[in-house]
This record gives C-alpha cells, sequence and structure tokens, in this order.
C-alpha cells in the first residue's frame, strides 16, 4: 500500500461502542466494542477501560464483518454501587506483518447507573450461565420475546414444526392472558415457556414488591428473562429470581427484529456478528420476537443459515 493510500487508511479507522443505555448501581452490562473500516488482511486486537471509577473486562474471541469491513468483540463494564453516568473508551490494535496501527475511541453515550442497588457484584461464571440462557449444549437455542399477531405466531410454529426445531417463548404474561388458546398452541406444540414478566417493565428499577408481582403474574416455567436485559447481571435480581426458583436468562446474539430490521440484515449479524451482536456459535441464545416485522417471514433464512454453520438446534421431537 502506498503511503499516501495508508496514511488515509489509518485516518479512516474509528472506534464505537454499542451497550444498553441504563442498569443497576453495582450491576454488569456487555457492551461491543467495534472497530471500523478494517483492511483486509488485518489482525484487530480490541481492549477497553471504564471511566469514573467503573472497570471492564474483554472476553471471548474477535469477530469480524467482511460486508462492513469492522471488527468487533464483547466486553462487560462493571458498574459502581454509586448512580452515575460511566463510559467505555475501546482501544484496538490492528497488525498485519510489521504494519501495526492503534485507534481508541468513547460510545456515543454513557452507561446510566440508576435505579435500585445490587451491592454484591455478579461472578464472570454466573456472568457467562446467565448470557447463554443455562445452556450448557453446544445446541444454539431459538428464543421468541414479547408476543405477536395470530399470524406471526402461527407461522412461527409451522416453520419451526416443519424444521423440526424446538424453541423457547418469553411472552408477556399479559399477552398470553389475551390470547389463551395461541398460548396454548405454544406449549401443546412442545416449545419451552419461560418468563418475561407481566407487562416487560426495567426490573433493575422496581422494588422488590412489584418485582415479585411482576414475576408471579408472567407465564411460568424455570427460566426468567428480564425485559430490556436490565438486571439480568445483578446478584439483587439473581436472588430474588432464585427465591421463586428461576435462573435468569439473556442471549449471546440479537437480531434486532423489533426494529424491523431487514431480512438481509437479520442474516448477516447471525452469520457474522456486527457492532451490534455477536455472531451466533455454538451453545448460543439468538433473541428474536414474535411480533418482529420479518421475523416470521424470515424464521426458514434464519434457521437455515445457523445450519449452513454448521451449528446444531435441538430437536421438536
Amino acid at each position: 500500500m502506498k503511503p499516501a493510500a495508508a496514511a488515509k487508511q489509518a485516518a479512516a479507522l474509528r472506534i464505537g461502542v454499542s451497550t444498553v443505555q441504563y442498569d443497576s448501581p453495582g450491576g454488569t452490562v456487555p457492551a461491543i466494542v467495534t472497530v471500523y473500516n478494517v483492511a483486509a488482511g488485518f489482525k484487530a486486537t480490541i481492549t477497553a477501560t471504564g471511566t469514573a471509577g467503573s472497570t471492564v473486562t474483554c472476553a471471548g474471541a474477535v469477530w469480524n464483518n467482511p460486508v462492513r469491513h469492522t471488527a468487533s468483540r464483547t466486553c462487560y463494564l462493571r458498574l459502581p454501587t454509586r448512580p452515575g453516568s460511566y463510559a467505555i473508551r475501546g482501544t484496538a490494535t490492528l497488525t498485519k506483518g510489521t504494519t501495526v496501527r492503534k485507534v481508541s475511541g468513547t460510545g456515543a453515550r454513557p452507561v446510566t447507573a440508576d435505579g435500585k442497588v445490587s451491592p454484591t457484584p455478579m461472578a464472570a461464571a454466573d456472568i457467562q450461565r446467565i448470557e447463554s440462557c443455562q445452556n450448557t449444549t453446544k445446541d444454539v437455542w431459538l428464543t421468541f420475546d414479547d408476543g405477536g399477531s395470530a399470524a406471526q405466531v402461527t407461522s412461527i410454529l409451522a416453520t419451526l414444526k416443519r424444521n423440526n426445531v424446538k424453541a423457547h417463548f418469553f411472552f408477556r404474561g399479559d399477552w398470553a392472558r389475551k390470547n389463551p388458546q395461541l398460548f396454548a398452541k405454544i406449549k401443546a406444540a412442545g416449545h419451552i415457556i419461560g418468563n418475561h414478566t407481566s407487562t416487560h417493565p426495567a426490573l433493575s428499577r422496581m422494588g422488590t414488591a412489584n418485582l415479585l408481582k411482576q414475576i408471579d403474574q408472567g407465564t411460568h416455567g424455570s427460566l426468567l428473562r428480564p425485559p430490556f436485559g436490565a438486571g439480568a447481571f445483578t446478584t439483587r435480581l439473581q436472588d430474588v429470581a432464585a427465591s421463586q426458583h428461576y435462573q435468569l436468562c439473556r442471549w449471546t446474539a440479537d437480531t434486532y427484529d423489533w426494529e424491523g430490521t431487514s431480512i438481509p440484515v437479520m442474516l448477516q449479524r447471525v452469520k457474522y456478528g456486527d457492532y451490534r451482536s455477536a455472531p451466533v456459535r455454538a451453545g448460543g441464545v439468538l433473541l428474536m420476537h414474535g411480533h418482529g416485522k420479518y421475523t416470521s417471514r424470515g424464521l426458514q433464512q434464519i434457521i437455515d443459515t445457523i445450519r449452513a454453520k454448521h451449528l446444531k438446534l435441538p430437536a421438536l421431537s
């Protein structure tokens, strides 16, 4: 590469950080640190630090998206027990032979530590189990949140049956009460039911009495998925969930289908990962929604993409 071209590319490198907007003081939140405009042949090493007394630990392998020319890694921000705003600063080192380039930057917005304090930090092993939704197998779990129309849910069930795939449904309690026949159809089909609360509030901001009420009026099972993921990596919520005989469940990959994300972009996320989601990997858990604009229509292609990666899905029968 000519010096002028190399200088232009180095200047184009930038860091982005994708993370949640808020969680409990004392909790831990996942973030994705991404370096943009990565040229072919360069290997990225990504690390991160936190501001104002917060700490960051990066874990797992870097993933590359050849379509977007990005390299990303998951990092975990541990929030102090005092309320406030905390930012993540990512650093990437790109190497190709003897050529080395570095770039640093922070996210567009900080994470706000608000709501109820979780005084004891969560252990890394517990975070890993919760992020994987307690999945101890190499199978990839398909999970569907919130609810959906009769047409959407019927289509999802038909696709799962046609492909002999067992899924997890984390539909809201109020949806199940309004759609008893459709909810019964999900259970009768042999899928696993989880609890996603009654009305989908941020549990990180709720007192214990209201929190227990939300859990009690959700659909029952053995797994509790906190809405928005808020409080998923807090020992406070972990202890409350355990008192009601639940284990916490988050996800490892996200389609962002609730935004109306197109099928091609969802498939790209599943295959490669991007600046908002890790790719689907063995033992992973894919987040979707019953009401996603293109979820039911794109589910067959999502299943095909996962299987093309030589990954297994749990069998319905």
